[in-house]
């Protein structure tokens, strides 16, 4: 080849392709608009990127979903687990999980990506339903380690199920999460997963 003639251009992705602009951009459209309210193809246009490039990246919608959603965990649900403490009392702990739910001056959409993923599993692909999963089974690991630390410290009696009490927790909170998303008065929803708590939390009076 003549050393005048350009260099054909090298196979994968182009260099201009952003992942994690565009990871940024699902989190947002997914977490605003739902997993059932917004394409791929509107994903690929607010991201300013074409559909074969981002399958090229994703290996398609479930990809991107997962990427999303893994997004989502590392930078908005794991930094809420972080401030628990082993010698804080299982109300204030309660309190805290209903006041991150609640909470409308945190930056981001209202409601919660991973909430909503879990009330629209037909429309998730199989990374992005494992995903769901494990995202969920390490939340209730933590909603377990309340439980049991609070019977322990005599804050709950021991007869009390640690699996009832931990789905009692995730049904409470995942609802709370999913009636913000549509926009429902938060003092409500506050007062409402507390009355919903009343149970757990005065049984070791009984």
């Amino acid at each position: 080849m003549d050393a005048s003639e350009p260099a054909a251009p090298s196979a994968g992705r182009p260099r201009t392709f952003d992942t994690n602009h565009v990871v940024e951009v699902a989190v947002e459209s997914y977490w605003a608009d739902g997993v059932e309210g917004v394409s791929i193809n509107e994903i690929c246009r607010r991201a300013g990127v074409s559909k074969p490039g981002l399958y090229r990246e994703f290996g398609g919608e479930d990809g991107l979903m997962d990427a999303a959603l893994q997004r989502y965990a590392e930078t908005v649900l794991a930094p809420n687990f972080e401030g628990d403490s082993e010698d804080a009392l299982f109300v204030d702990v309660l309190d805290a999980a209903i006041d991150v739910v609640v909470d409308i001056e945190r930056s981001g959409p209202l409601g919660c990506l991973h909430a909503n993923m879990r009330q629209a599993p037909d429309r998730l692909g199989p990374q992005t339903r494992k995903r769901v999963q494990a995202i969920r089974e390490h939340a209730k690991s933590t909603y377990a380690m309340w439980v049991e630390r609070a019977k322990h410290g005599g804050e709950m009696p021991l007869t009390i199920s640690t699996d009832i009490a931990v789905a009692l927790i995730d049904y409470q909170l995942t609802n709370v999460l999913v009636q913000m998303s549509i926009g429902e008065d938060p003092d409500l929803l506050r007062a409402q997963a507390k009355l919903s708590f009343v149970g757990l939390l005065t049984a070791a009076s009984d």
